[in-house]
């Protein structure tokens, strides 16, 4: 892949919305390489209050009005996924180097033809975040390092209340991403896509064997519960499991993970990440620096990549194999399956 020149990256953001405050902190925390010139969303409100708190020039309620006025280097894409295509190619068209927020798009035949329209025309790399966690990416340094030998089995949860009401009445998910309310595939698609892309980071290529969705809160159109049942490529198990629906638990916990190896186990959970065995060892993490830190992970890779040349981990084809777990996910939960 060629390399950009040393000259500071400019950087339009499509999208405003709750996640965009992340984006735009990570972009900062870039420092002197990138310079962030404008931001677009139809909600111009949106658009002007995050121009004003990070000090962007450009405001724009659409791709031709912005891409007509800016010469930037590269787009991040923020929007809702179904604007995800619309806005990809629209760079791709002007020789713009996108990061995408996941999904690429609501659907995997969409976005495998995203992928072969934009091949070759520009750069795309996925903002898939969960997998640049600090924590992953020290669990996935132990088990590059041999530390838990051969896996032996893998599981991971994700377990809140986030949809059911808290004691003010309140909906912590809800409130936090409306949206979520009115997402078809819910639980899978927006939410154990992360857990299923760590699980491909630590564990290498899965296959899905079963799964199970059921749908528990009758104003929420997706599913709220899911389990999925793989297995690695040696024949390991796998489960990734998941609900925001759950009474007595926090809205916001963090997920638990489990990997048993022959030599060695790793969890990840409220406690921090734990090594088991014969040569114990515990890390602890500030989670919602973590979080941010995740952000800033992705963003410094894209442009780390960009300047060098170098391919993205999260690339095209990486993110399509996920995607495809998520396709594979729903097409076994289905009753038609069964």
């Amino acid at each position: 892949m060629a390399k950009r020149n040393s000259t500071a990256l400019k950087v339009a953001l499509a999208g405003a919305g709750m996640i965009s405050w992340y984006h735009l902190v990570a972009w900062r925390n870039a420092g002197e390489r990138v310079r962030v010139v404008a931001v677009c969303d139809p909600d111009a409100a949106k658009a002007s209050a995050r121009a004003e708190e990070f000090s962007i020039p450009g405001v724009y309620a659409d791709a031709d009005s912005m891409f007509a006025a800016e010469s930037v280097d590269a787009l991040d894409v923020a929007s809702p996924r179904e604007t995800h295509a619309a806005w990809v190619d629209a760079a791709a068209a002007r020789g713009v180097d996108v990061l995408c927020q996941k999904p690429m798009t609501p659907t995997l035949a969409e976005s495998e033809a995203l992928v072969r329209r934009t091949e070759g025309k520009v750069r795309l790399m996925v903002h898939e975040n969960w997998r640049f966690r600090p924590w992953y990416r020290e669990l996935q340094r132990w088990i590059a390092a041999g530390d838990l030998g051969d896996m032996v089995l893998a599981r991971m949860a994700m377990i809140t209340s986030g949809l059911l009401p808290d004691a003010s009445g309140h909906r912590p998910s809800l409130e936090r991403q409306p949206f979520m309310q009115h997402e078809a595939q819910l639980m899978i698609a927006e939410v154990l896509i992360h857990h299923l892309d760590v699980m491909r980071f630590l564990c290498g290529e899965l296959r899905v064997v079963a799964a199970r969705t059921a749908r528990t809160i009758p104003d929420v159109r997706g599913e709220t519960v899911a389990a999925i049942f793989l297995e690695t490529s040696s024949g390991a198990p796998v489960e990734v499991t998941g609900t925001m629906a759950a009474p007595g638990y926090p809205a916001r916990p963090p997920d638990r993970l489990e990997i048993v190896g022959s030599r060695a186990s790793a969890v990840f959970d409220a406690d921090g990440l734990r090594l088991l065995g014969p040569s114990p060892r515990v890390v602890q993490y500030d989670r919602d620096r973590g979080y941010q830190a995740s952000f800033d992970g992705v963003i410094a890779h894209f442009v780390e990549c960009l300047t060098t040349g170098a391919a993205f981990e999260t690339g095209p084809a990486d993110n399509l194999a996920t995607l495809r777990l998520v396709d594979a996910a729903y097409r076994a939960a289905s009753p038609t399956r069964r």
